[in-house]
């Protein structure tokens, strides 16, 4: 694909738990293409994609990791990564390698919840904690609890804007191409009710957390991914296929968007 090389580009990836391997299958698609992203933003497993991709790595060497870490098991990633330590935060900056947000080539950003004050929480720039803002990004109680920092207690973007697109536009994106791993899920009732339980002086509100992303995206890419779920951690490799399979699917509209 012929791309305007002045006309900056962004990805934004959302959130899904397991179903983020979807994601990686998206990446190959989109270089088969010749499609690279200028910028990047994510929510949850979106994050941390997203930092992968915007630390350097293609698919391949995501495909690479998830091998290296999970001893070719890729239901078993997260559980290895917390054996070193600190929780989610730990886990995360495994994953990435202790990176932070000055080692990335492209601009990311990635959204989180402050459940004390009931708004997101923006983490981007030059400088700062990388796995803090990924871990921060991902967490959903009870299964990930929230992350205390300061006086914030930072729990899953997904509560409130599940596909960050928006985020790319304010880091300076003139198209935004989103990938959504929960299509037709726009409201945050269930989450809610969850969070509700473990943290009852929560100040999230209940809300469209899909508005964001459909309004500021170019384009949505959403892969059938009803017949699985956040957890279907044995389902990697189907879902990577499907992730691929639906951005293969919509490429005409992609190029013809992106030109």
């Amino acid at each position: 694909m012929t791309m305007d090389k002045n006309k900056k580009i962004g990805l934004a990836l959302g959130a899904g738990g397991a179903k983020g391997a979807a994601h990686i299958g998206a990446l190959k698609a989109f270089h088969e293409e010749g499609i690279e992203f200028d910028i990047v933003s994510g929510c949850s497993i979106g994050s941390i994609v997203g930092a992968l991709y915007a630390k350097g790595l293609d698919h391949e060497d995501m495909l690479r990791l998830v091998e290296e870490m999970s001893g070719g098991n890729a239901a078993s990633l997260f559980a290895t990564s917390f054996l070193f330590g600190d929780g989610l935060v730990g886990a995360v900056r495994n994953i990435l390698g202790g990176a932070d947000f000055s080692d990335l080539k492209k601009p990311f950003a990635a959204v989180a919840v402050d459940a004390a004050t009931g708004k997101e929480e923006v983490f981007m720039g030059e400088n700062g904690n990388l796995s803090l803002a990924c871990a921060a990004s991902s967490s959903v109680p009870p299964t990930f609890p929230p992350i205390y920092s300061g006086k914030r207690i930072l729990v899953d973007g997904a509560f409130l804007n599940y596909i960050p697109s928006d985020l790319c536009r304010a880091m300076g994106a003139e198209k935004v191409v989103g990938v959504n791993l929960g299509a037709g899920r726009d409201n945050n009732f269930d989450l809610k009710a969850v969070l509700d339980d473990v943290l009852p002086e929560n100040k999230v509100p209940m809300a469209n957390r899909s508005k964001k992303g459909y309004d500021n995206s170019d384009i949505m890419i959403e892969p059938d991914l009803r017949a699985y779920s956040g957890s279907s951690v044995n389902s990697f490799y189907e879902m990577y296929e499907i992730g691929y399979n639906a951005v293969k699917g919509k490429i005409k509209d992609i190029i013809e968007v992106l030109r």
